[in-house]
C-alpha cells in the first residue's frame, strides 16, 4: 500500500467560453481535484468570475482558431498533475473519489462512462481520464479523440479504443445554450476537415451534423462516404443505422431496410438497429425482429441509446 506521498495527483482541465450558466455545477463536481485548469477562449459573460470561485489557474492566452484539439492541447500544457481529467462546462462528474481510485490502477488512459443528462441508460465510453504525458495529445479539430505523437508511438503507446476498463468513473453531459450562439460551428469545421480525404472519422460526424439539421440527402451522402472508408466496425454500423433513419424519413423504405440490415450484419447485438428494423418492416414481419431484440444486448456499439 502506497503512502499519501505516493498518491497520484489529478488535474482537471477545461476549455470554456460563455459558460456562466452551467460552469459552477461542473466545477463543484470536481472541486476535490488537486488542480483545476480553466482555459477561456473569449468569454464575454460572467464565466471568469464563476471560475475564480474554484481556481486561480485561469488562462486567457489562447486565440480561438476553430480547432478544439489545439485549444485542449494548449490547456493540457498548463497541467502539473500526474493525471488529467478532461471535462466540459456542460458536464459534471458523479463521484470524484472514483477518479482517485481509478488512477491508482491504470497505466495510460481510463474508460469513462459518458451519460446523457436525465438518463443513465444512454451512454458511451471514452478515455477522458489519462496520464499527463507530453506524448498523449488531442487530435481532431472537432469531436476530439486522444492520440499519441510519433515519439509516443515509438514508445509503444496506443490511445485507440475506449481506454482501460478500470474503476467506475461516470460523467453526465448536458446541452449548453452557448451552442446556439454559433449553431453552425461544428458544420463549418467539419466541412473544412473533410477536404482531406483521409479524415474518415470526420465524414461520420459530418453526416450526423446534416442529420441533426434535417438535411437528409446530404447526411446520406456523407454516411455513404464514411462506410466505404472506415475500418471501425462500431462507427460503421452506426453510420448504416443513421442512413436507415434518413431513408425512412424520406419515405425510401426499401433503402432504409437495406441500410439497417447492413448495421445488423456488422453487429447482430446492435439492439437499437434491430428495434428500428422491427419498426420499418411490414407489420406481419416485425415479430421476429422484436424477438431478436430481446437477446441483443448492445455490446460493441458506439453509443448506447436505448
Amino acid at each position: 500500500m502506497g503512502t499519501e506521498k505516493d498518491k497520484k495527483t489529478v488535474s482537471v482541465v477545461m476549455i470554456v467560453k460563455n459558460e456562466e450558466a452551467l460552469l459552477s455545477r461542473c466545477l463543484e463536481s470536481v472541486r476535490d481535484a488537486d488542480e483545476i485548469i480553466v482555459c477561456d477562449t473569449g468569454s464575454t459573460d460572467g464565466t471568469l468570475e464563476v471560475a475564480r470561485k474554484y481556481t486561480n489557474k485561469i488562462f486567457t492566452d489562447f486565440t480561438w482558431n476553430d480547432s478544439f484539439c489545439d485549444a485542449r492541447n494548449h490547456a493540457k500544457s498548463k497541467a502539473t498533475g500526474d493525471w488529467i481529467l478532461s471535462i466540459d462546462a456542460d458536464e459534471y462528474c458523479h463521484n470524484f473519489l472514483e477518479i482517485k481510485k481509478a488512477i491508482e490502477l491504470a497505466k495510460d488512459n481510463i474508460s469513462v462512462y459518458m451519460h446523457s443528462h436525465g438518463s443513465l441508460t444512454n451512454f458511451f465510453k471514452v478515455p477522458r481520464l489519462f496520464r499527463n504525458d507530453p506524448d498523449i495529445i488531442w487530435c481532431g479539430a472537432v469531436h476530439n479523440h486522444l492520440g499519441v505523437t510519433p515519439e509516443g508511438e515509438k514508445r509503444g503507446m496506443n490511445m485507440s479504443g475506449e481506454g482501460e476498463i478500470v474503476g467506475d468513473v461516470h460523467i453526465t453531459y448536458d446541452y449548453s445554450q452557448t451552442h446556439e450562439k454559433d449553431p453552425d460551428r461544428s458544420l463549418r469545421i467539419l466541412l473544412k476537415e473533410v477536404e482531406d480525404p483521409t479524415k474518415v472519422r470526420e465524414m461520420y460526424y459530418l453526416g450526423r451534423e446534416y442529420l441533426s439539421k434535417g438535411k437528409y440527402e446530404l447526411a446520406i451522402m456523407w454516411f455513404g462516404k464514411h462506410v466505404v472508408s472506415t475500418n471501425f466496425t462500431a462507427e460503421k454500423a452506426d453510420s448504416f443505422l443513421s442512413m436507415a433513419r434518413c431513408y425512412s424519413t424520406l419515405g425510401m423504405d426499401d433503402d432504409a431496410r437495406d441500410a439497417c440490415l447492413q448495421a445488423i450484419k456488422l453487429n447482430p447485438y446492435f439492439k437499437e438497429a434491430v428495434l428500428f428494423m422491427a419498426a420499418i418492416v411490414q407489420d406481419n414481419h416485425a415479430a421476429p425482429w422484436r424477438h431478436m431484440a430481446e437477446v441483443a444486448d448492445s455490446r460493441d456499439v458506439l453509443f448506447k441509446r436505448i
